[in-house]
């Protein structure tokens, strides 16, 4: 499983499909100690809620950093021009029915009152994407293997 999710044309599908506008793969470099992928996301100004467009004019850049060793992996993301990030550590396990990818991830909004609001926004969006990538890794397992 780890080599699907780190494969190379997987990630690029992967961003194409849920990454959002300007989405792209920055990087992607395997060693033999596994693979990093750097990531860039957007996120739209008009998907920004109202009381953040002063604090956060404009598009949002986000730059996601994957790193996989084994079956664990790290998460790293940041808001380009934005307080705060988002890390975790991810880890495939094997199941009865397959595989089941765990992932423990914190974010950090220093932003006097309304850190916690912001905290959860991004957690929850964060849920929702990573929902979105778990259906498009499922479709993507489905389809025949190209050469």
């Amino acid at each position: 499983m780890r080599e699907v999710i780190t494969d190379r044309r997987y990630v690029q599908a992967k961003l194409q499909a849920v990454g959002g506008p300007r989405a792209e793969v920055v990087s992607w470099q395997q060693d033999e100690h596994g693979v990093t992928v750097v990531l860039h996301q957007a996120v739209p100004g008009d998907a920004i809620p109202a009381f953040l467009r002063s604090f956060l004019p404009g598009d949002l850049t986000i730059r996601r950093t994957e790193i996989w060793r084994g079956s664990n992996g790290s998460v790293e993301a940041v808001v380009d021009g934005a307080p705060g990030t988002i890390t975790g550590m991810m880890q495939l396990e094997p199941d009865s029915a397959g595989c089941v990818i765990g992932a423990q991830l914190t974010a950090e909004v220093p932003l006097p009152l309304i850190g916690g609001k912001v905290e959860n926004i991004v957690t929850d969006n964060i849920a929702s994407l990573m929902e979105s990538e778990y259906q498009f890794t499922l479709d993507w397992l489905r389809k025949p293997v190209e050469p």
